[in-house]
């Protein structure tokens, strides 16, 4: 049996509501979350979590609070003008020009730093750092400068990488082998941020989007002005690449848990919910990489060779990843190919629509497939008929199972095709 998370944008996702919901499921523990400060050797600062309630339902509030600031003696650099302590939403606002000598702020790199250098366990280690360059390529995409000269403010610099950190400890605790999440609801009107007023999505966050499926704001929530998602819970939606889907997966549900906004929807629930499921795919414990492809497939009885044989030329062009003909008797006893396309998730639209405006099928099947496959490298040899690719097949851990020169270099080489060599 494996596991499956559910990741359910009731009223959008933050960081802080995204690792609150698993305390509440009883996914991780109050203490734990509490430790990964020691863990990244930050002083003074503090994760407080509590129960409260949102729209007369129970859910966990986590905030991170600092009494001092001797944080900031991790990182190598910063002006400060600015000591409130006070804040309502998460901010991680691009600083520029003369604004970045006016006021304290934290670089990307110096993040990356502070996260790579910490005690975290490699897997929390790793997906904070994916989550955190994921947001800075987003800010400097908004911004137009490099991804290495992305500065947050300090106003959600520390509880940014808390809340960052905290989700990605609380992902990799689960174990899960698989991640499905709800399109996600961004908010409404205006907000107004450090550098002027835009609309929602602000500039990052819209950024961010791109690739992802997004929710209308619920009629039930009556803000004109309201940011349901902020850039940090988009950006830990975008680096777990979930699997987006309009109800809970099938599977045994385990345990639920919400995590609770800091403002006051009124009749709504401002929460972010998570979901464990025990599913019946099997996790894979093999040393093999897996990934997830469509096969798409159409039965054709009213073309030619010469044509079909074109087709499969243009797929493979237009990358498909394989493409393959099996001959079949169909309806009326008529003799039939059947065309067989394997394409990647992201991809597979694009050739099912050229399938359609190209070939004679009125119709195409699609279905997802999980495979299991083999790491491969490249070698080029010198052999006395000349320089030849081969190809090795291995395990993620490095092992060599299998290789084989390229046919395309054998032939080139003027090889005989029945050389064992």
């Amino acid at each position: 049996m494996g596991k499956a998370l559910y990741l359910e944008s009731v009223a959008g996702v933050a960081g802080d509501m995204f690792a609150a919901s698993f305390v509440d499921a009883g996914l991780v523990t109050r203490d734990e979350l509490i430790k990964l400060v020691a863990h990244l050797g930050l002083e003074g600062v503090t994760v407080e979590i509590e129960s409260v309630i949102r729209a007369t339902v129970k859910a966990t509030h986590i905030s991170v609070k600092w009494q001092d600031e001797g944080w900031k003696q991790r990182f190598g650099h910063g002006h400060d003008h600015d000591h409130g302590h006070s804040h309502e939403y998460e901010n991680t606002n691009l600083l520029l020009g003369d604004d970045a000598a006016t006021h304290w702020h934290t670089h990307y790199t110096d993040v990356d730093a502070l996260i790579e250098h910490s005690t975290l366990d490699a897997a929390t280690k790793d997906l904070s750092r994916r989550i955190f360059r994921v947001l800075a390529e987003a800010e400097a995409g908004a911004h137009g400068i490099e991804v290495e000269k992305v500065a947050f403010h300090e106003v959600g610099a520390i509880d940014s990488i808390l809340d960052v950190v905290m989700a990605a400890y609380c992902v990799a605790k689960t174990g899960a082998s698989e991640i499905f999440a709800t399109p996600i609801k961004t908010g409404r009107g205006l907000v107004t941020m450090q550098h002027g007023t835009h609309p929602i999505p602000p500039p990052a966050s819209i950024r961010l989007l791109v690739g992802l499926p997004v929710a209308q704001t619920p009629a039930a929530i009556p803000r004109e002005n309201v940011e349901l998602s902020t850039p940090t819970g988009i950006a830990i939606l975008k680096a777990l690449a979930p699997q987006f889907v309009g109800e809970l997966p099938s599977g045994t549900l385990i345990s639920q848990g919400m995590g609770a906004g800091t403002m006051d929807l009124g009749g709504y629930p401002n929460v972010f919910r998570v979901s464990l499921l025990e599913t019946d795919s099997i996790p894979n414990e093999l040393p093999y990489e897996t990934d997830t492809v469509v096969e798409i497939v159409c039965n054709i009885d009213d073309d030619t060779g010469e044509h079909l044989a074109w087709m499969t030329e243009k797929l493979m062009e237009k990358g498909a990843l394989d493409v393959w003909q099996t001959a079949a008797t169909g309806k009326k006893g008529r003799v039939l190919v059947c065309l067989s396309v394997l394409a990647e998730e992201s991809s597979w639209t694009v050739l099912a629509d050229w399938i359609l405006r190209n070939g004679t099928t009125l119709g195409i099947r699609y279905r997802k497939w999980d495979r299991l496959k083999l790491a491969r490298e490249f070698e080029i040899r010198e052999t006395a008929n000349g320089p030849v690719r081969h190809k090795i097949g291995l395990t993620t851990k490095g092992e060599p199972l299998k290789e084989k020169a390229e046919y395309d270099d054998v032939l080139g080489n003027n090889w005989p095709l029945n050389s064992s060599t």
